[in-house]
C-alpha cells in the first residue's frame, strides 16, 4: 500500500527534492533511512530570514507556530499576545521578541503548515500530493545550539528532511514490526541502528514509523520537514461506509426491545452486502481528505 515513485510517470516532482537521481533510485518506501544531496530548490525554500519575517510580518497565531524544550511544550501564553485587526481583536498572536527570548533559552521553535502561506513551499507539496495522492505538509524546526529538538518518537506518516542551515545529527531507532505501535511509542536506547549528521544542502529520507530524534549542531539548525501522509486501511472502510449508509433511511432504527434483535442486525448486514460500490467515488473521497494544496488562482483583472 505505499507510493512507488517508480511509477509515478513525470519524475520532475522528485527533482524539485532530490539533487542526484541516482540517490533518488536508492529511495526504498518504508525501508532503510536515506541521506540524499538536495536540489538547488529545495535548499532556497526556507532561510532563518524568512522564518524572521513570517514572525514578525506573518499575522501567524498559535498553532501555526509553537515552542518546546526537547519536546516538552512551553505554554502559548508565554510567547503571544492579542493584536487589534481593525474593530476585532485577535488571540495568540506571535510576540516575535518573546519568541526570540525563550529560544536563546534553549527552546525549538515549530512552525507547522507552511504550505498554507508560502507559494513555493505550497507548490512543492501539492506536486508532490498529487503524484502521490497522499496529504503532503511541511514544518519547519529551528533548533538552538547544542539542543535536541524533541524527545525520541516514531512518526505515523514518512518524513523527508531538508537541512537548510547549520547542522543537526539524527539517531535512528528500530523500525517497528507489524502494525501494531502509534506516533507516541518511545523507542529505547538498545534500538539505535545509526547516527547521521545532516549538513546544509543534505536531505534526510525517514521512514514512516521509524524512531528518531535529532540534535543541533554548534550553530543550531534550520530544517523543513517534508511529511507524506498515505491513507490508512481505515480510512477506505469509513469512506465505504459512508457510502453504504446511503441504502438506509435517515430513521430506520432497530427494535426496542431486544426480542429478535440479532437477526435484525443480519437482515442490515445482508443489505450492506448487497449494496452497490462506487470505487472512484471511494477514490475521490479518500483523496479529497488528503487536503492537497491547490494552486493559487489569478485574480480576473487587469487582463
Amino acid at each position: 500500500m505505499e507510493p512507488q515513485h517508480e511509477m509515478d510517470g513525470d519524475a520532475s516532482v522528485w527533482g524539485r527534492l532530490f539533487g542526484k537521481q541516482d540517490e533518488l533510485d536508492s529511495l526504498e518506501w518504508g525501508g532503510s533511512a536515506l541521506r540524499f544531496t538536495l536540489s538547488e530548490e529545495a535548499c532556497a525554500l526556507i532561510s532563518r530570514q524568512q522564518v524572521e519575517s513570517w514572525l514578525t510580518y506573518g499575522n501567524l497565531r498559535y498553532p501555526q507556530f509553537s515552542l518546546s524544550h526537547g519536546g516538552e511544550p512551553v505554554h502559548p501564553s508565554s510567547y503571544t499576545r492579542p493584536r487589534i485587526i481593525g474593530e476585532h481583536r485577535h488571540t495568540g498572536c506571535a510576540d516575535p521578541h518573546r519568541v526570540a527570548a525563550i529560544i536563546d533559552q534553549g527552546a525549538t521553535l515549530s512552525m507547522t503548515g507552511i504550505e498554507m502561506w508560502d507559494g513555493r513551499v505550497a507548490g512543492l507539496c501539492a506536486e508532490l500530493g498529487r503524484t502521490l495522492a497522499a496529504r503532503v505538509q511541511a514544518i519547519a524546526f529551528l533548533t538552538p545550539p547544542d539542543r535536541y529538538g524533541s524527545a525520541p518518537h516514531r512518526d505515523a506518516a514518512h518524513v523527508f528532511v531538508v537541512q537548510a542551515e547549520g547542522t543537526k545529527r539524527w539517531t535512528l531507532y528500530d523500525l517497528p514490526t507489524g502494525d501494531d505501535w502509534t506516533a507516541n511509542d518511545m523507542p529505547g536506547e538498545d534500538t539505535v541502528t545509526r547516527e547521521i549528521e545532516l549538513r546544509a544542502g543534505e536531505g534526510l529520507y525517514v521512514p514512516m514509523g521509524m524512531g528518531h530524534r535529532a540534535l543541533a549542531g554548534s550553530q543550531g539548525s534550520l530544517h523543513l520537514s517534508v511529511i507524506v501522509t498515505t491513507p490508512r486501511l481505515t480510512d477506505v472502510v469509513q469512506a465505504w461506509a459512508a457510502q453504504v449508509s446511503a441504502v438506509f433511511g435517515g430513521q430506520e432504527r432497530l427494535r426496542i426491545n431486544r426480542e429478535g434483535r440479532a437477526d435484525a442486525i443480519r437482515e442490515v448486514l445482508r443489505r450492506i452486502r448487497e449494496a452497490p460500490v462506487d470505487v472512484e467515488a471511494l477514490v475521490a473521497a479518500i483523496e479529497a481528505g488528503a487536503s492537497i494544496p491547490d494552486v493559487a488562482p489569478s485574480l480576473p483583472w487587469p487582463r
